[in-house]
């Protein structure tokens, strides 16, 4: 426990100095007397589907600093990215007004409009060689130009935007849902009489190349994520606030496998969870209707 301890304040340490280093430049500008223009946040991420649509980001701008009843004018400013940037104008991303005023009237406040461009940006699909070693595109942006007062000048800190593409999901989509549901006190019996059989439509989203959210069980108002991984098994995880421990597999039969048919495109998932008298069971077949 001492040893986790000295970790941990070591960590905090460490991010109190990498904090202290970052905001040098803006401390030293504010002490000479001068106001600056600075990113609301300096590290975030831009995502969006690869799938030749765009997305839009907001970047917040403002005006800081001692002497600011000295601004009275309006104040125009351009951002730029940085040489370091491995991401692309153009290419990865565009600024669609990279000139902007900030105005008494609105404060000093501004925003800079970032479009995440995903077509031919296509990541590769997780689970594959390449993905290990992908990198997202990096957008390193700075405040390069700020005219309108003698008392306002660019911050000196670069904000870090990385461009997050996500690869289509082909398991996306609609399913038929065949649920086969075995309660070990509720009844019925294992395995030709279940407690409840139940077909219904459920929609599954897309949250990376291979994994989907949608509803848990015959519950819908409880979440859970499916994985299908690059050898076709399965991944299966369910939302905290589902109170039982939810594993694979069905523990009265070792063949119940869960898994993906790529010649069909169905999915086979079994899996369960302990309560009083004993597990419930569930067998639940998707097949898709897309």
């Amino acid at each position: 426990m001492k040893v986790l301890n000295y970790i941990f304040v070591f960590i905090i340490g460490a991010l109190l100095l990498t904090s202290c280093e970052e905001d040098v430049t803006d401390v030293s500008l504010i002490g000479d007397g001068l106001n600056i223009v600075q990113f609301e946040s300096y590290s975030f991420g831009l995502g969006g589907l690869a799938d030749g649509s765009e997305y839009a980001k907001e970047i917040q701008v403002k005006l800081s600093g001692p002497v600011l009843e000295k601004v009275t004018e309006d104040i125009q400013i351009t951002v730029a990215p940085d040489p370091s940037s491995t991401a692309i104008a153009g290419d990865h991303y565009r600024i669609e007004q990279p000139t902007i005023t900030l105005s008494a009237d609105n404060n000093y406040l501004g925003v800079i409009d970032i479009i995440l461009m995903t077509e031919g940006n296509t990541p590769p699909m997780d689970g594959t060689p390449e993905f290990e070693d992908y990198e997202s595109p990096m957008l390193y942006l700075n405040v390069s130009d700020v005219t309108g007062s003698d008392v306002v000048i660019p911050t000196g800190k670069t904000a870090k935007i990385s461009l997050n593409f996500t690869p289509p999901n082909p398991y996306a989509g609609t399913y038929s849902a065949e649920i086969t549901y075995f309660h070990p006190t509720a009844g019925g019996s294992y395995p030709n009489d279940p407690y409840s059989h139940e077909v219904s439509d459920k929609e599954f989203v897309a949250v990376t190349g291979r994994k989907c959210e949608t509803a848990f069980a015959i519950w819908h108002n409880n979440k859970c994520w499916i994985t299908v991984n690059s050898d076709n098994s399965i991944t299966y995880i369910v939302d905290d606030t589902w109170s039982y421990d939810v594993a694979l597999g069905d523990p009265n039969d070792d063949t119940k496998v869960s898994h993906y048919d790529p010649e069909t495109g169905v999915i086979y998932l079994y899996y369960h969870y302990y309560g009083s008298g004993g597990p419930r069971i569930f067998w639940e077949v998707f097949t898709p209707k897309f």
